[in-house]
């Protein structure tokens, strides 16, 4: 063999060298490739070696029809690697793969950076709930479940990513963290003394939840308004607007304390600025007690009516008369400033001087007698004393002030 025979023999045998070793991918590697052909039931790739690579008509099953219908030749895509050559010298690839491996790409990223993201209900299981990420599906544990979920399908749920394992093909989410994150971010812009506008989304017996945009605060009972109520949705409503003072913020706790009344008119500025002891005043009933009835004057104050003070109705118990929400003219008794208190008397009313009062105030008196006359009916008989039924009580069934 002459020399230059073994220089060429020499050069080929290096050329199918490099030729092997770059036709020869491993299983898992990615692929840059572009389209050749496309039909129904598989997919031809330049993938920039030697040999063509195919995706499967199972790999094609996997993916979404908007994908397969991009895949028309020239369309550049990733491909994975699946069989670096089977029996028959066909490089096997899949691009779902390719696409899934994107997907752990983007979590692991979003866990680095601990971004807040959105993803998908996808159902739900005795663990937790599962979600959709991408072309993955993660799982959200009971722990991690900030509220409680209807688990339908399609669900939109903030989280944040916690736990990677692509081996085991394990991607973990959390919606606390990720809830918690959001209203510490929205409490740290908060500072006590701000006057806010809120939502009411949650009423309970002891206070009402107010949504400030990201983040909720509880008004307590004893601060959403002056007067005494017995229940919040006395006076608020789901989904009402209303304007809130922050008093308390503990972002550890996840908690906000909050004040609506003290941004309300105070009752016993207006009262005590508008009234003097002596006059009369038209109030409604607001609670019936074993020893008199409470009485709120217009603008909220409420002044206690004393059974010593109602014993010309010659009643058993209050309630024989009264209940809340009725209409009634009564007399202010004493005021007491320092304790911020108010006697009102039933007593020293008589029917001419209330009579005179309504019509100086324009009401039809004809009106009014009638509705004394329906709560009367209903009333327990009294002694028969001219006296006593001429100045009896005014009483009128109606809304109570500020409903």
């Amino acid at each position: 063999m002459t020399s230059q025979e073994v220089e060429v023999q020499e050069s080929s045998f290096g050329d199918l060298l490099d030729e092997y070793l770059y036709e020869s991918p491993e299983r898992g590697q990615i692929l840059k490739a572009v389209v050749i052909d496309a039909d129904a039931n598989e997919i031809l790739l330049d993938v920039g070696l030697k040999r063509d690579a195919v995706v499967t008509r199972k790999d094609l099953n996997y993916l979404d029809q908007s994908v397969i219908d991009e895949l028309v030749p020239g369309k550049e895509t990733l491909a994975y690697v699946l069989q670096p050559y089977n029996g028959d010298g066909e490089l096997i690839v899949s691009i779902n793969k390719a696409l899934e491996l994107e997907d752990w790409e983007r979590a692991q990223e979003i866990m680095e950076s601990q971004e807040t993201i959105t993803v998908t209900s996808a159902g739900s299981n005795r663990g937790g709930m599962l979600v959709r990420f991408g072309r993955l599906q993660g799982f959200i544990p009971n722990s991690h479940i900030y509220t409680n979920k209807n688990n339908a399908e399609g669900e939109e749920l903030r989280v944040k990513v916690i736990e990677i394992e692509r081996r085991r093909n394990r991607l973990v989410f959390s919606e606390r963290e990720a809830i918690f994150e959001e209203k510490k971010s929205r409490m740290e812009e908060m500072s006590v003394g701000d006057v806010v506008i809120g939502k009411v989304v949650h009423i309970t017996d002891f206070g009402a939840f107010i949504d400030l945009g990201g983040a909720d605060g509880l008004i307590h009972i004893s601060n959403i308004v002056h007067q005494h109520i017995s229940h919040p949705s006395e006076v608020l409503e789901i989904g009402q607007e209303i304007e809130v003072r922050i008093e308390e913020i503990d972002i550890q706790r996840e908690r906000i304390s909050l004040n609506r009344k003290v941004l309300l008119p105070d009752p016993w500025e207006t009262f005590t600025g508008r009234n003097q002891i002596g006059d009369l005043i038209l109030g409604n009933v607001t609670n019936v007690v074993d020893y008199g009835i409470f009485v709120a004057a217009p603008g909220g104050m409420e002044g206690l009516v004393h059974t010593s003070k109602m014993q010309r109705l010659n009643l058993s118990h209050p309630r024989d008369m009264f209940k809340s929400g009725d209409e009634v003219i009564v007399r202010i008794l004493d005021i007491d400033y320092g304790r911020q208190r108010v006697q009102l008397d039933l007593d020293s009313i008589d029917i001419e001087e209330r009579d005179e009062w309504l019509q100086e105030r324009g009401y039809d008196l004809d009106v009014y007698q009638a509705k004394l006359a329906g709560v009367a009916e209903g009333s327990p008989e009294q002694p028969e004393d001219d006296n006593v039924e001429d100045e009896e009580l005014p009483v009128m069934e109606t809304e109570s002030v500020g409903e």
